[in-house]
């Protein structure tokens, strides 16, 4: 310890001299100066010097307690020690905080109602729109399977023939549309071969969109969906808003006779798939 300030003879307080400077006219602040007894009062010098400390640390961890609104405890903080500081170790301490949760507000009265939007339709669903500012209205998309509302034979002497006319409805969304189905070719001849074909918008000159190449004379067909590749995406598709129909056809491929096919061993479908 180093100190130029005198004790007390029972050692409990320092002795120092010094004056006490009050403003006249009782504004502002008083000034206490003093010094060591019987030093030079040029500035407050030192009065003991303490053991050199280290930093305080607090603890990650809280002891929270979440009081529930109508709990009459107060709230609170408070600090535990974790680890006492030494002069070489800092103190570790861990806050103790108790606050209440807030009050349970009332339930909102908002109903959603299709007149909100713009020309409602039924089956309408909602999406976020394009620059999520907003929800819209809009359609469903959805799967559909289309049929034919009749399946024709193929009478002998033609060498090409429209089995089913498959009508598929607008839908203000784009979709991609497959041929499915199955029939028997039975060739007058051996070196008849026939196609069973799915052509889209055009009876004979549509884009197939479902194909199984036929072998031999009698046989049976079972119509694979898809398009040909290296074509174009929209191929198969059918645009927003638009309508089409789906022409199921067996078309002569090789030879000089014709054949024959049944309805009744004749099922064709048209799945639709929404883009």
């Amino acid at each position: 310890m180093a100190s130029d300030w005198t004790l007390t003879a029972d050692g409990q307080y320092y002795q120092a001299a010094g004056q006490v400077l009050l403003p006249v006219d009782g504004s502002g602040a008083a000034i206490i100066m003093m010094r060591p007894e019987g030093g030079i009062g040029s500035g407050f010098s030192a009065v003991e010097q303490g053991d050199p400390g280290v930093h305080a640390e607090l603890d990650t961890t809280i002891n929270f307690t979440a009081l529930e609104p109508g709990d009459p405890t107060p709230d609170s903080a408070s600090f535990t020690t974790i680890t006492p500081p030494t002069t070489s170790t800092p103190g570790v301490w861990r806050l103790n905080l108790a606050l209440h949760k807030g009050e349970q507000g009332a339930d909102g009265d908002t109903v959603l109602d299709p007149n909100d939007f713009d020309s409602p339709v039924a089956g309408q669903i909602l999406q976020v729109n394009s620059d999520v500012s907003a929800f819209e209205l809009v359609a469903q998309r959805v799967p559909e399977v289309f049929y034919p509302g009749v399946v024709n034979n193929t009478a002998s002497g033609n060498p090409n023939s429209t089995l089913a006319q498959i009508n598929i409805p607008a839908r203000p969304y784009a979709r991609r549309v497959q041929g499915f189905g199955h029939t028997v070719v039975v060739g007058e001849a051996a070196d008849v071969r026939v196609d069973l074909i799915a052509r889209l918008n055009g009876e004979t000159g549509g884009n197939i969109v479902g194909r199984c190449p036929g072998i031999a004379q009698t046989e049976r067909l079972q119509l694979s969906p898809g398009r040909a590749a290296g074509l174009a995406d929209t191929y198969d598709q059918i645009a927003a808003n638009a309508a089409a129909v789906l022409y199921i056809r067996t078309e002569r491929q090789a030879g000089t006779t014709t054949y024959t096919t049944s309805a009744s061993v004749s099922q064709f479908e048209a799945l639709v798939l929404p883009l």
